[in-house]
């Protein structure tokens, strides 16, 4: 069975609303992806995801490979 999850992860690099967009189009064509909204100001980027399907680690490749920075956020 799967198992949906919230992901949170500290995203460098981004500077406007079309660096969010650029990540937020990128990670939702990865299987397994529900939702992604990527905020510049804060830095963070949040994905609903099927754990089975994209792995935190598949995610920040994603990110990383448009040139942006990604790492797994502390929890809240």
């Amino acid at each position: 069975m799967s198992e949906i999850v919230t992901s949170r992860f500290v995203t460098t690099g981004m500077h406007c609303p079309s660096c969010a967009a650029l990540i937020q189009m990128t990670v939702e064509d990865l299987p397994g992806v529900e939702s992604v909204r990527s905020d510049y100001p804060t830095g963070i980027t949040e994905v609903r995801h099927d754990a089975a399907l994209a792995s935190d680690a598949a995610i920040i490749a994603e990110i990383v490979k448009v040139g942006y920075g990604a790492e797994l956020a502390d929890p809240a």
